[in-house]
């Protein structure tokens, strides 16, 4: 009887947990970390394929996750990737976590703008600590910033390069989006500033409804939109909650109890911090 080679497939556990990973077939991402290895099956205890440096693309070929594996805190699958090396096209398996969750080239500099999971704290603490990072036109790391994020059922995420706004120190503002499809899924917006050499934390902001009962919204006003000077950042918070209605007129529109107040961010050489707050009408 033939003896079965530890390389053919096995039986692995299909992953049929959602992440936050843009996996549909023919998507791509990027290597994350520093190095990556790909393997010929969905397991690290497999032959290694190759190594792959940060910024390189992959495709992902297949859109199931195989075989869940814990490292770093996070359970996450494996996928099936296509990527080239000297021209060479190759296929094999990568654990996801070593991925770019998005990423975005900023056509007037050929930067790459990209962010993607480092590690899960303990259960107990319940957040990823997420990284943003930015690569030269040579793929070369030229900033990062880190911050926690609190996952609280969000399915998706996305990332977007945006104009300065008029704030003086910055050539570009990144936006790391975490969003939800449902009622009373919280969006999570954290925004940074980018002046070339360096990320800097604004304020951040987050938003959740649920029709027809309550609403909490929060929104920026930068430079370019408030005249009082380059240094300020406002925010602004509106609270809405569902006033009662007569039951016999269900065709009238709802009316909301509104709160609204707002915040004043200063800049201070290296960080915006709240120095004013109010309520507006």
């Amino acid at each position: 009887m033939k003896a079965k080679s530890q390389e053919e497939p096995a039986a692995y556990l299909v992953n049929s947990d959602f992440n936050l990973y843009h996996t549909t077939k023919d998507s791509t991402a990027l290597i994350f970390s520093n190095i990556a290895y790909i393997r010929s099956q969905p397991s690290s205890k497999s032959s290694l394929i190759d190594s792959l440096t940060l910024g390189t693309e992959v495709k992902f070929i297949e859109e199931e996750g195989l075989n869940p594996t814990s490292l770093r805190g996070m359970y996450l699958p494996w996928h099936k990737v296509e990527f080239n090396i000297n021209s060479e096209k190759k296929i094999g398996y990568i654990w996801i976590g070593l991925l770019s969750l998005d990423y975005t080239i900023d056509p007037s500099t050929g930067q790459t703008f990209m962010y993607g999971f480092a590690w899960k704290s303990p259960e107990e603490s319940n957040y990823y600590w997420v990284e943003a990072k930015v690569l030269d036109k040579h793929r070369k790391l030229i900033g990062n910033k880190g911050f926690a994020y609190y996952p609280g059922e969000q399915s998706y995420t996305s990332g977007e390069v945006l104009e300065p706004m008029g704030i003086d120190h910055a050539k570009n503002i990144y936006a790391i989006n975490f969003m939800g499809e449902a009622c009373g899924i919280a969006t999570e917006n954290n925004l940074f500033s980018w002046d070339g050499t360096q990320f800097r934390s604004l304020p951040k902001l987050t938003g959740v409804s649920d029709a027809g009962v309550f609403y909490y919204v929060e929104e920026l006003i930068f430079p370019k939109d408030h005249k009082l000077g380059n240094d300020i950042i406002l925010k602004t918070i509106e609270e809405g909650e569902a006033e009662e209605y007569e039951l016999d007129n269900p065709a009238d529109e709802i009316k909301f109890k509104v709160s609204k107040k707002q915040e004043t961010f200063k800049f201070d050489g290296n960080a915006y911090n709240m120095i004013a707050e109010k309520k507006i009408n």
